[in-house]
């Protein structure tokens, strides 16, 4: 395997092999957004050059469709964004059409048992419910993410009622430091009907087989009529990883994961030096004032 290549604005391919490229996905927290989780106003600008250049733009997210919509608002970038991809691939929504899909969901009861298994452990749970993380008892597990990625977090009494219905995705949160411990645990997880990963500092995903952010990518190049060759995508954590290796141009940020930056075609500078705008700016000859 070739090793990725570091960005620079000239040691890029011709325009001629940069053309087949037709459309752009993204991975949200550590990659589109920077370290405030904002989109700065680099990237903005970007978007807005990518869209007046006719070149559909996807997020491709572990948040949900609802979050997704309400942070997009508040971003300023809601006319910029042609698709979103959800809960890992779970959800995908053609926002030109309005047409949501959803699927892949782990069978009712079952994410009972691995909270059981999980039980011991200084953990913390959640499921997502229209936009809210829920969760049976709020602890200051979950303080990190609620400060950084800007969402909502409200104790649910009856958070079996959640448990009883079939649903797409569990949080499990530890602190950082613990991390390793909750690593080795999932790791010992044998049902194959629902798999643990890793998806951040303090976080593990519980969801069923297959749930990969590559169910967005075959969803996003269906839409456009496309092969996953005419897609670039840019991530940074192993919840990137499938998406970035499987697309067209893979480019991972230069925060981004050692699993990551391993498959990835090209490195972008780091999302505090707006790697998504540098690196698309260059290769679609996008305005000078985003490159």
């Amino acid at each position: 395997m070739v090793s990725a290549v570091e960005f620079s604005p000239g040691g890029l391919p011709p325009a001629v092999e940069r053309g087949a490229i037709r459309a752009v996905m993204s991975d949200l927290d550590g990659t589109l957004l920077d370290p405030t989780s904002w989109v700065s106003e680099r990237t903005r600008a970007a978007l807005e050059a990518l869209h007046a250049a006719g070149v559909p733009f996807c997020i491709a997210s572990g948040r949900d469709l609802v979050s997704i919509g309400r942070l997009m608002a508040q971003w300023g970038i809601t006319e910029l964004v042609d698709f979103v991809s959800g809960m890992n691939g779970s959800e995908f929504q053609d926002l030109r059409t309005g047409r949501v899909r959803r699927g892949h969901f782990v069978e009712a009861g079952l994410f009972r048992e691995v909270m059981a298994f999980f039980a011991d452990l200084p953990v913390a749970f959640s499921i997502v419910e229209d936009g809210v993380f829920l969760t049976p008892e709020v602890t200051g597990l979950m303080d990190e993410m609620v400060a950084w990625a800007r969402v909502t977090v409200r104790e649910e009494p009856d958070f079996g009622r959640l448990l009883d219905v079939p649903q797409a995705k569990l949080h499990i949160f530890c602190d950082p430091a613990r991390m390793d411990l909750l690593v080795e645990r999932t790791a010992r997880w044998e049902d194959p009907r629902v798999v643990g990963v890793r998806t951040g500092p303090n976080l593990i995903e519980f969801m069923a087989p297959g749930v990969d952010k590559t169910l967005g990518l075959d969803r996003l190049a269906e839409a456009l009529g496309l092969g996953t060759g005419a897609v670039m995508a840019f991530g940074d954590a192993e919840n990137d990883t499938g998406m970035v290796e499987r697309a067209g141009v893979g480019v991972a940020m230069g925060n981004g994961c050692a699993d990551t930056r391993r498959v990835a075609d090209w490195i972008a500078p780091s999302n505090a030096e707006d790697g998504f705008a540098r690196f698309t700016s260059s290769w679609f000859d996008l305005d000078r004032e985003t490159g």
